[in-house]
């Protein structure tokens, strides 16, 4: 039997810690290894890394939070047990109590545990908890986001032909989500119109599950479903980083991918998406002011917390070249980074945009653009195989802040005379 559980503590009290260690040295059987994380966002990332049987939340007086957090728990670590802490009166009157701890239940709460922490209680809590049958666990899908610090550096093209060719081998099972609230530009580049919008499913947060989530989508005939972006700044109001969160839960739970276009602002609502993401990709240009933009957001996203083996980074050749561009080589020493991927430049993407037809749909993979994406996809789902966290980065034998290019040639610096 299981004798040393993983416990998470999660609230802000500088007391907890001194209680739930108080409360562990006196158990009589169980022996648990204690985390603590003062923020839901920080407990989130330590769930997937940890992956506890036991997930102990400070409960505050409004529901909703715990509910989105409790999703977001049973999305990265779906063992795990969600017990609520509170504090006898400290919720309001009784009758309004009640009602708190009914919303509790409802946001698939497991127990409740009353502060200050009496030992009699968590050995309770840890008898009914941890001997429970194991369950089936449900494969969950993907959430891979898409990120730039700029506009223009084709972050949303990257998406879209990801969405793309990630749906054409899995016919139905992916969800493109254009989180880029003021800027979206996913509907358009797919031709279509949907008439319903991420902030229609903000609207319906209340009674959000995944079927009503599916039927705000809009599919392409490639396969893929899209959640598009709000139709203006108004909508956008609607839509708060609860709201993205249960949102790609919900999506996990009905698709095997779910690709995620965000605003170029490292903001609230991204490092929500990056809480639930499995990989992000970095997407910067070839351009000075582009690559020191994104030397800047690599360290701002670990020190965020998320994980440098999760984040790959990718160079845009998206314009012709010119003398005096920047190699790949010069962009992974600036970043001391390496380049994952370097998506060549191609004319007829252009023509792609305009038409509303996707590039990598028509293209044949043989080479360029369209190459890379393919290759992309392909590491993707040869990490995604497996039901652990996506693992570290295997070690490669190019030196720290080497180009490395998969499906294309580094970028090179053009002899010739520059473009007029």
């Amino acid at each position: 039997m299981e004798t040393t559980p993983q416990i998470l503590v999660v609230g802000n009290d500088s007391l907890l810690r001194g209680e739930f260690e108080s409360a562990c040295q006196n158990l009589r059987k169980w022996r648990p290894v204690l985390h603590f994380a003062t923020h839901m966002r920080a407990a989130v990332e330590n769930a997937r890394t940890r992956r506890p049987e036991i997930v102990c939340v400070q409960m505050e007086s409004d529901p909703r939070s715990l509910r989105t957090f409790a999703d977001e728990i049973h999305a990265v670590a779906p063992e795990a047990s969600v017990v609520a802490l509170y504090r006898p009166g400290s919720l309001g009157p009784a009758d309004a109590e009640g009602a708190v701890l009914i919303d509790a239940i409802r946001a698939h709460v497991q127990d409740f545990l009353r502060r200050p922490l009496v030992v009699t209680e968590l050995q309770g809590a840890l008898d009914r908890l941890l001997v429970r049958s194991d369950e089936p666990r449900k494969k969950l899908g993907r959430v891979v986001s898409i990120v730039s610090n700029k506009g223009g550096v084709g972050k949303s093209t990257l998406s879209v032909s990801l969405a793309c060719e990630l749906a054409r081998r899995n016919k139905g099972r992916v969800l493109l989500v254009d989180a880029s609230l003021h800027l979206g530009s996913c509907a358009p580049m797919l031709d279509l119109n949907p008439q319903t919008t991420l902030a229609s499913a903000a609207r319906e947060m209340s009674r959000l599950d995944e079927t009503l989530l599916k039927k705000l989508t809009v599919t392409h005939e490639c396969g893929l479903d899209l959640l598009a972006a709000p139709v203006d700044a108004v909508e956008a109001a609607d839509i708060d980083d609860q709201a993205i969160a249960r949102v790609l839960t919900l999506a996990r739970r009905s698709y095997d991918w779910v690709v995620v276009d965000t605003f170029p602002m490292l903001d609230g609502l991204v490092m929500a998406i990056l809480d639930l993401s499995d990989r992000a990709y970095v997407i910067t240009q070839n351009t000075v002011p582009n690559v020191v933009g994104a030397a800047r957001l690599l360290p701002v996203m670990e020190h965020l917390g998320f994980p440098r083996e999760r984040t790959r980074i990718v160079l845009n050749n998206n314009f012709e070249r010119v003398s005096g561009g920047l190699t790949a080589e010069d962009a992974a020493a600036r970043m001391d980074r390496d380049i994952d991927f370097v998506l060549p430049y191609q004319k007829r993407l252009v023509t792609a945009l305009n038409t509303g037809r996707p590039y990598v749909l028509s293209a044949t993979g043989l080479f360029g653009f369209a190459k890379t994406i393919r290759k992309l996809v392909d590491e993707l789902e040869t990490v995604g195989a497996s039901d652990d966290a996506l693992p570290a980065r295997e070690q490669r034998d190019t030196a720290p802040g080497a180009a490395r290019s998969n499906g294309a040639e580094p970028l090179r610096m053009n002899p010739g005379p520059a473009a007029s």
